[in-house]
């Protein structure tokens, strides 16, 4: 193993030092990871949303890796053994608390290990050391269908920032897309009718979008103007900005969102309605399970057609949004109960 290299503490108390060195999505990575990186775009057809997944689970090994090895060294896996792995997962559930995030994480790296073995550049396939954790299905808890209202009135919208955050919540309630498929987006592929989102397996899906939401990010591209970046949601921090527009590379990160709605919590945590509303939106993910519910909702239960619009692959994956489904089934022994009541009246009478 190289030699180890002297890091600073990390700002964050419970997390490893690594965690304040992790590459950004325009960083370089190490030479190897790249080459992987590229292998997964030219030879395996992945789409972009899926390579920069793949990138930012990677960042964090390769940050890991700076604090054991000179990661500028041709060779980062030289010395790489069960140990260090162990190491790195252990410290990683620091990182990434939440198994089933820890999860997609490893199975990056797992990846990763097995393609370099069959490079080469490992004597054995350390895959078989990465262990994934497991973790259960939890229900989800979408925002109440009577709080989305309330919760798009009262988003501020007094500069870029607020009305970004704004068309970013109003689109994803709209549309039930992915975090990842909303920011791959770009101008040229937001359109007042249908566009289209490239999903997981590279398959593209036709979404819509309502009134409201509509307006919502029309209103966002006026205040930002004409600039360089080709992306329709961009990061607004002072880095990524030059004299107010964007820079070329601008885009939003998934994790640049997630940062987002934690930073729009605490903007508005002065006021407690909003502060109320704004809590459900831990992530936002729980945007794309309103979308469904509210859907399933407005559609009477239709689930094929919830099934399209979010782009699952097969109708088992519907099974999640239990609180509609609960809801239904209540609603329909209710029904039963009035029903069987009418039928044992009309019989005595």
């Amino acid at each position: 193993m190289a030699k180890i290299r002297d890091v600073m503490g990390s700002s964050h108390p419970h997390q490893p030092p690594w965690a304040d060195l992790i590459p950004g999505p325009r960083d370089p990575l190490p030479r190897q990871v790249e080459e992987y990186l590229e292998w997964l775009t030219v030879v395996r057809n992945r789409p972009q949303t899926t390579v920069r997944t793949y990138r930012q689970d990677l960042a964090k090994f390769a940050a890991f890796l700076s604090t054991q090895v000179d990661i500028r060294s041709p060779d980062i896996l030289e010395g790489l053994d069960r140990t260090v792995l162990r190491h790195y997962q252990v410290e990683l559930a620091d990182v990434l608390p939440h198994p089933r995030t820890r999860a997609r994480a490893l199975v990056a790296l797992r990846s990763f290990l097995r393609f370099s073995c069959d490079e080469g550049w490992t004597d054995k396939d350390l895959s078989r050391m990465i262990t994934i954790p497991r973790f259960v299905m939890t229900d989800v808890h979408p925002v109440q269908t009577e709080d989305v209202p309330k919760l798009l009135a009262v988003l501020p919208t007094g500069n870029l920032r607020d009305l970004r955050d704004r068309a970013l919540i109003a689109f994803l309630l709209s549309t039930g897309c992915r975090i990842a498929e909303a920011c791959s987006l770009d101008r040229a592929d937001f359109r007042l009718s249908q566009f289209r989102v490239l999903g997981k397996g590279g398959k593209y899906r036709s979404v819509y979008c309502t009134v409201g939401a509509l307006a919502a990010v029309q209103d966002y591209l006026q205040a930002r103007g004409p600039d360089p970046s080709p992306a329709l949601f961009i990061s607004v921090a002072r880095k990524d900005m030059y004299r107010g527009k964007a820079r070329p590379g601008n885009r939003l990160s998934t994790d640049g969102a997630r940062r987002a709605f934690t930073a729009l919590r605490e903007r508005l945590s002065g006021d407690p309605e909003a502060f109320r509303l704004l809590s459900a939106l831990h992530s936002p993910h729980v945007l794309r399970h309103t979308a469904a519910t509210t859907l399933l909702e407005a559609t009477d239960g239709d689930v094929r057609l919830v099934q399209e619009v979010l782009g699952h692959a097969t109708l088992s994956t519907m099974t999640t949004y239990t609180e509609i489904t609960d809801r239904r089934k209540r609603e329909a022994y209710r029904r039963l109960g009035d029903y069987l009541r009418d039928v044992g009246a009309r019989v005595d009478g």
